[in-house]
């Protein structure tokens, strides 16, 4: 009877002082569509923008964005990222030149299947072969956590430019807030019922993606007044612009994106709920082509599009810049990880998922 108590004693030690180490206790994943592991590590690639327009040189974004090495171009691209939270607060893993890769596992290379895999942590390639607008089968990550932590529907939120996320995050609609496309976001305050009318008057070149700027500002109000535990945030525009042969227009996005992530840090950092005790996973759907050729394009025709990054903000990881020598990651060890972060096994929703990713995780 002794040895049961003292085991049952030992074992809520161990549970309690587990709780005590995990500081995390809301979670942001972060999604760039389409951003390129070259961009990503090498900034603004002057030779490759050469190759598209013959005019390259005398552009702003060229004067703008050149510099000699890799790291400077990167740091001018997001200076944010590269100069605060890689610095400080977290890791980047999927640079092939220091021998670190993230890859999907789905076959496809393009948006829904990628973010299929992001959401659930799956790959399903045998019934997610399009883009299309079709209710996913699949539950993800954002609903185990909602039931979880026992969520209202304000406090599991997804905000993203491209309206297929409504179709994407849940197999069950309504289950909480996605907003995504060109939708209104429901608020009393004066300055984001202009925006909403704004983004329908001012239309980007997409039919289902709106600027990532209105997907910002709505993504912020909503942190803002509900404070939200697990948050989604989708930016679109860096693949569509890419999609449009505007290499230029993408790399503004990339910067201006990178003003976003500033802000989004300077808020939670000055918020009692989020400082201190959230993490953010940033990454992206897919890659692309490697060359002058394909750059703008991806798909299973273009293998390389399997290659991707994710980024690591987290007070409970001190893994600091680039990974090295490390072994591959995957797209769908995310979901596992995200809810690890919160103490949760992710295998109690889908035992198929990818495992969660240990180097960023408390010890």
């Amino acid at each position: 009877m002794k040895n049961s108590i003292l085991l049952l004693f030992f074992c809520g030690f161990i549970c309690l002082q587990t709780q005590a180490q995990r500081k995390t206790e809301n979670v942001i994943l972060i999604t760039i569509d389409g951003a390129r592991y070259q961009e990503m590590f090498g900034g603004f690639d002057g030779e490759l923008y050469k190759k598209i327009d013959e005019d390259a040189e005398k552009t702003e974004v060229f004067k703008t964005f050149s510099a000699a090495t890799a790291e400077q171009r990167r740091e001018k691209m997001m200076p944010f990222f590269w100069q605060v939270w890689m610095k400080n607060y977290g890791s980047v893993a999927g640079n092939p030149e220091l021998k670190s890769e993230a890859q999907t596992t789905n076959k496809m290379f393009f948006s829904y299947p990628g973010y299929s895999e992001i959401l659930t942590g799956e790959a399903h390639d045998d019934v997610i072969k399009s883009n299309k607008f079709v209710q996913n089968r699949f539950p993800s990550f954002l609903q185990f956590l909602q039931t979880k932590l026992k969520l209202n529907s304000n406090q599991v939120a997804s905000f993203a430019s491209w309206n297929t996320m409504n179709a994407i995050a849940t197999n069950k609609p309504e289950a909480f807030l996605i907003n995504a496309g060109f939708e209104v976001y429901k608020s009393d305050d004066r300055d984001i019922q202009l925006l909403n009318i704004a983004q329908f008057e001012a239309p980007t070149p997409w039919d289902a993606v709106r600027h990532d700027f209105y997907t910002f500002r709505f993504a912020m109000a909503h942190l803002k007044k509900y404070h939200p535990r697990v948050l989604h945030i989708g930016f679109g525009e860096i693949d569509d612009w890419a999609h449009n042969k505007r290499y230029d227009l993408m790399i503004k996005t990339f910067h201006r994106n990178d003003e976003f992530l500033r802000e989004l840090w300077q808020f939670l950092e000055s918020d009692r709920q989020y400082k201190g005790k959230t993490t953010i996973i940033v990454t992206t759907d897919h890659g692309r082509g490697a060359t002058e050729k394909n750059w703008n394009s991806h798909g299973e025709k273009i293998p390389e599009a399997r290659n991707i990054w994710m980024a690591f903000i987290s007070p409970d990881s001190s893994l600091r810049g680039e990974w090295k020598n490390a072994e591959t990651v995957y797209q769908n060890q995310i979901a596992a990880t995200v809810c690890k972060y919160l103490g949760f096994d992710y295998t109690e929703q889908n035992p198929n998922a990818g495992k969660p990713i240990a180097e960023v995780l408390p010890k």
